[in-house]
């Protein structure tokens, strides 16, 4: 499965960051405002010219703040670009507090990255402190809002952005950070407890150690790399990255979503687009406990599919359907395993037996997991999928899935689904209805 924002996979999401999400069950696979203080407007009574220009020039506080804050960000970007830890704890009102240890505490994880860029955007306002924190923290004390950004060297092809709450205190020795708990502070990866990094020429792995830990994973993500590039024709940089949690309600926090929604998920794709439509950031989130369930070949079809999807969404810029998405995202991820079609679509065939399987290619709301059991969904968009393979080949397929995915020279209007039902006849040469017609009597032929 995949997430990202803005858009999601199939309706081609966004958060800055998710796209698809792989299906846990794999058959057989087991702000400031201004205070007044400093307007340059006359207070009504008459003053020397002298002094009316001084008033006229005098900085406004919340600005001067807020460059000072902007100087500060600044020497700490550096500092971590730099590797020089005294000067990222210069920045800390005390390096020792609790807030001053997870800080320090993320700077070693960010000194573990092969870092091609990071820096801090301007701070902009947010709601202003309550008086039991003003009378913790002083007077002066105030917060912000503020959008970090940074890439992985050899990895990415654009950045990601961060969203950050930071509460400044003003001291003789000027301003410092003092907290990031009074507003909204987006859960990083290099926010995991005890962060490791792994990494190979095509894929990085980051997450909650030790190294033997990450390891495994490291091998799932190159051989997925290969895979992903014996089907996927289009350019795309062949590089991985995953990320590691040690718990669901890590790896839900990690996504922005909630930890009951991501149960039937094994891992996630989640990244930003670019102003293109393309995705060049993005991060394959493992669900552990529901990874862990897997056999090693169900492993490998998950951390494949994922792949599939990071393949696709750095060489594509139009919204797709969920079914042709996951559906070739299934259809690579399986392609290598050995397993037979009736044992992978287990869970469709019995609903097919009973009387109760699709009656149209999966929609979006089939894929939801707060809705619904989404097993036999991904069974059906990856027979789909499959199907036309059989009927017109893999080459065709990749030309069917690009002319979907790829927006045409003029401007157009169309949906997903009515994109998808055209190249049906472009490119497949035949309609949406006939194929879904045959698709449904090849699903009773194998359900029987």
């Amino acid at each position: 499965m995949t997430r990202a924002t803005p858009r999601r996979h199939g309706v081609r999401p966004a958060r800055v960051a998710v796209a698809a999400t792989t299906v846990l069950v794999v058959g057989l696979l087991a702000g400031c405002s201004d205070d007044g203080t400093g307007t340059g407007r006359s207070s009504g009574t008459p003053r020397a010219s002298q002094t009316a220009t001084t008033q006229q020039n005098a900085p406004d506080p919340s600005t001067a703040r807020e460059d000072a804050l902007t100087a500060l960000l600044s020497a700490r970007a550096a500092a971590v670009r730099d590797h020089d830890r005294a000067a990222f704890a210069a920045t800390l009102d005390d390096p020792k507090s609790g807030f001053g240890l997870r800080q320090l505490a993320q700077y070693d994880a960010l000194a573990k990255l092969p870092l091609g860029s990071f820096g801090y955007g301007t701070p902009e306002p947010a709601p202003e402190l309550g008086a039991d924190r003003v009378a913790q923290l002083g007077p002066q004390a105030w917060v912000s809002r503020v959008a970090g950004h940074y890439s992985l060297a050899g990895y990415d092809t654009a950045s990601r952005e961060f969203e950050s709450y930071f509460t400044v205190v003003r001291r003789d020795a000027g301003w410092r950070l003092v907290d990031d708990t009074d507003g909204g502070t987006q859960v990083q990866a290099w926010d995991l407890p005890s962060f490791t990094v792994v990494r190979s020429s095509t894929t990085l792995v980051m997450g909650s150690g030790p190294a033997s830990r990450l390891r495994p994973y490291l091998a799932l993500g190159n051989l997925a790399v290969k895979r992903v590039d014996a089907v996927w024709t289009a350019p795309w940089n062949s590089r991985l990255v995953l990320v590691v949690p040690r718990t669901a309600a890590q790896m839900a926090e990690q996504v922005g979503q909630d930890k009951d929604s991501v149960a039937q998920v094994a891992a996630v794709t989640d990244g930003p687009f670019d102003a293109t439509g393309r995705a060049g950031a993005d991060r394959v989130v493992v669900n552990p406990g529901a990874f862990a369930t897997l056999e090693s070949r169900g492993q490998q079809v998950v951390v494949t599919h994922e792949a599939t999807h990071v393949a696709i969404r750095a060489t594509t810029d139009r919204p797709v359907p969920l079914w042709l998405s996951e559906g070739m995202a299934d259809y690579v991820g399986y392609r290598d395993v050995g397993a037979t079609r009736r044992q992978v679509a287990a869970a469709l065939l019995a609903k097919v037996r009973a009387g109760s399987g699709p009656k149209s290619l999966p929609t979006a709301g089939d894929f939801d997991p707060s809705r619904t059991t989404i097993a036999p969904s991904y069974n059906a968009a990856w027979l789909a999928v499959t199907r036309i393979v059989d009927r017109y080949g893999r080459k065709a397929l990749v030309r069917y899935y690009l002319a979907v995915a790829t927006k045409p020279s003029g401007s157009s209007s169309a949906t997903p689904d009515q994109a998808a039902a055209a190249a049906f006849r472009t490119v497949l040469g035949t309609s949406q209805g006939a194929f879904t017609k045959e698709w449904l009597g090849y699903l009773r032929g194998l359900a029987g």
